[in-house]
């Protein structure tokens, strides 16, 4: 490829536009050229012109002078990174507690309560799909104590016998169940 800048070659490291300007396919415009875009925008520049004068492609000013005159940002938005944990443990502590009250409540009615309750905004309430988790999680810890509980380390006959009147319930993991289960004893 004789003439041609060999970083140029290397898929996803660098591209040119119909313009003719340099972009990474993925990764946000620099900041010094948003600045630009901005400046020439404020100073009366049409976005065509600013677009042909900078070689950056009509989208990307639009979308980066919209952004600025609806929230006065300039940065781009971040990229990747993971979401806020939405489901804290006072959450699912609340939903194992729903759940628990009324065995038939669907995950999006669970997300309405937790809303109405306050407990969560609207805007940062747990997913159907995470609350449907949530309950998975719950109901396998429940499966792991139970099954915890059958197979003891200590003998079956040493639980019977009027000397020892409740200790199955005494041994549930209380911790791991929270109060949605009653003790076997009572």
């Amino acid at each position: 490829m004789r003439g041609v800048d060999a970083s140029l070659s290397c898929p996803g490291i660098s591209s040119v536009n119909q313009l003719g300007g340099f972009f990474v396919n993925g990764r946000p415009l620099p900041l010094d050229t948003r600045q630009q875009i901005v400046r020439l925008a404020v100073s009366g520049m049409r976005p065509c012109d600013i677009s042909r004068s900078l070689k950056v492609s009509n989208g990307c000013v639009s979308k980066i002078l919209g952004r600025y005159y609806r929230t006065g940002v300039l940065e781009p938005k971040g990229i990747g990174g993971s979401k806020p944990r939405l489901a804290t443990p006072p959450v699912v502590a609340r939903i194992a507690q729903l759940k628990g009250e009324c065995p038939a409540l669907f995950a999006w009615e669970i997300q309405r309560q937790l809303c109405a309750e306050g407990l969560c905004t609207q805007d940062k309430t747990p997913s159907v799909s995470s609350i449907n988790r949530v309950l998975r999680a719950l109901q396998e810890d429940q499966r792991l104590a139970w099954a915890q509980l059958r197979s003891p380390a200590i003998p079956c006959h040493a639980y019977s016998g009027p000397a020892c009147p409740g200790i199955l319930g005494s041994l549930l993991p209380s911790a791991v169940l929270g109060d949605s289960i009653r003790r076997v004893s009572e």
